[in-house]
């Protein structure tokens, strides 16, 4: 079974919030002799904005931080308050022009620097993004998530040493956080090292029991073993509950439960709980595939075939392989 690229980009670089380790943007100043009035406004657009950003109102926020913009251009918290909403916008490129403007005014500030680091990242651009985290983790080694990021671009580019020790340095730069934890045992499985991957997602549940990836990545692992008993695949349907209870999100951590049962020959319900998860989640083609799948073995080939024209309908990339009797990885 192949994982998904490591941290890269999903769980870190993407969307990552990392418990305890990422402040909020430091506060500008208003600037020197404005009238009372307008520092006020411009605090309370600030406030707003901020607001906005943390309960995931994007498109307010940055109208918010926007309009503060307009009053004092050179607010540092107004910049990098742009540049962080623009990158959850998904404007990458917006964002590297905010994030330099606030570079401008704090150079080696650790949120924008790691900011600008993980922009590279989802750009693509490799040498930048190593050397800008590089920098980060430097003048600030307590801070968390530029160790995540700059383990996510080593791995990206399969620099695996270096991939483990910047895990390592986040790990000890956060000792109480789970996260670390995952990142590492990510890049183990991308490394085909299952027992030390293995060892780092029970760390980190250890830390923090309600850490839902974590719960999934051991049902994958056990899931995915060759010689896989039942006890084993018992195991893994449990973990996969728990990581849907935790964070349904797409139907993966239910279609893996799902799918261990189908291992464990219960055929006919793992037909029915995947169909469920299925239709929950009509636009995951993994889950079809699956679905697909179990149909087929069962000999209802006419079912399998809608399954698998379902899921090549949301990814016609494999419309050539969703036949019945054809396998595809498992991503």
């Amino acid at each position: 079974m192949r994982f998904g690229a490591i941290i890269a980009c999903g769980c870190l670089i993407a969307t990552l919030s990392v418990t305890g380790c990422r402040g909020k943007p430091e506060p500008g100043l208003p600037s020197a002799g404005a009238p009372a009035s307008s520092a006020t406004e411009l605090d309370s657009l600030k406030t707003r904005g901020q607001e906005q950003f943390e309960a995931g109102e994007y498109n307010d926020a940055f109208v918010a931080f926007k309009q503060a913009y307009d009053m004092a251009p050179d607010d540092y918290g107004v910049l990098l308050g742009l540049a962080q909403t623009n990158a959850k916008l998904r404007n990458e490129v917006e964002a590297l022009d905010w994030v330099n403007l606030a570079l401008a005014q704090r150079p080696e500030a650790v949120e924008p620097m790691e900011l600008k680091g993980r922009l590279f990242l989802r750009l693509g651009r490799m040498r930048d993004a190593t050397a800008m985290l590089e920098r980060t983790t430097q003048k600030h080694p307590e801070y968390t998530l530029g160790w995540l990021n700059l383990a996510a671009a080593y791995s990206i580019q399969k620099n695996w040493p270096k991939a483990v020790e910047a895990a390592k340095k986040a790990i000890e730069s956060a000792p109480d956080d789970g996260t670390p934890h995952f990142a590492l045992g990510d890049i183990y499985i991308e490394q085909n090292e299952r027992k030390l991957a293995e060892e780092q997602y029970r760390a980190a549940l250890r830390i923090d029991s309600q850490h839902a990836l974590a719960y999934m990545r051991l049902a994958q692992l056990y899931i995915g073993k060759n010689d896989v008993t039942k006890a084993e695949l018992e195991q893994a349907r449990n973990w996969a509950t728990t990581s849907d209870n935790l964070e349904p999100g797409d139907g993966n951590a239910a279609s893996a439960a799902a799918w261990a049962l189908f291992k464990m020959g219960e055929k006919l319900e793992a037909a029915k709980e995947m169909n469920k998860v299925a239709l929950d989640h009509p636009q995951n083609y993994r889950i079809w595939y699956r679905l697909g799948k179990i149909l087929d073995d069962m000999g209802e080939k006419e079912s399998a075939a809608r399954a698998f024209e379902t899921a090549a309908k949301f990814a016609p990339r494999i419309r050539t392989t969703t036949q019945p009797g054809n396998t595809m990885e498992e991503e």
